[in-house]
C-alpha cells in the first residue's frame, strides 16, 4: 500500500475509537481517571500496572491532544499538575462499565465484584449516575467546577 493509500482513521466508528484511546495505556489511564478518581501524575504512576514514565507521559498527552483530558496546573502547589476527565472524556462511562460487566463474564481472574456487574445490569443509569456524581465531587475537591 502506497502511503497515500493509507486508510483514515476516521469515518469508521471503531478505527476513529481505535485512533483515540485503542492502546492499552490510554485504556488504563481512563479507568484511573473515569472509575479511580486518579488525577496527578504520580497516582498513575503508582498503578499497579507498572506503567513506564515516559509511555504515561506519552499517553497523557495523547489524551490531551484528544480533548478526552485537560492539563490544570495545582493552584496549592504550582509545581504539580492534575488532569480532568473531559465531557467527551465522560461520555465513554457506560461503554468502560459495559465493558467491565463483559470482563465479569469471560475474565476468570477478574477483580471486578459480581455486585457491580448485577448493579449495572440492573439499573444502568443509576451507576453511571453515581460514577458521574464522583466525578464532580473530586473535581469540586480540585476546585474545578
Amino acid at each position: 500500500m502506497k502511503k497515500s493509500d493509507k486508510i483514515m482513521w476516521s469515518g469508521c466508528p471503531v478505527r476513529y475509537a481505535a485512533g483515540v484511546f485503542g492502546d492499552k495505556w490510554c485504556f488504563v489511564l481512563l479507568r484511573d481517571i473515569l472509575l479511580h478518581g486518579k488525577r496527578y501524575y504520580g497516582e498513575f504512576a503508582a498503578s499497579e500496572e507498572g506503567i513506564s514514565t515516559n509511555i504515561l507521559a506519552d499517553r497523557l498527552a495523547r489524551l490531551e491532544d484528544e480533548a478526552m483530558v485537560t492539563r490544570h496546573v495545582d493552584p496549592n502547589k504550582r509545581s504539580k499538575v492534575f488532569y480532568l476527565p473531559t465531557r467527551k472524556a465522560r461520555a465513554l462511562l457506560p461503554a468502560l462499565l459495559g465493558m467491565m460487566v463483559w470482563a465479569t463474564e469471560y475474565d476468570e481472574n477478574t477483580e471486578a465484584p459480581a455486585s457491580f456487574a448485577k448493579a449495572f445490569r440492573e439499573d444502568p443509569k443509576a451507576t453511571i449516575a453515581w460514577y458521574e456524581a464522583e466525578i464532580e465531587r473530586l473535581n469540586a475537591k480540585l476546585g474545578v467546577i
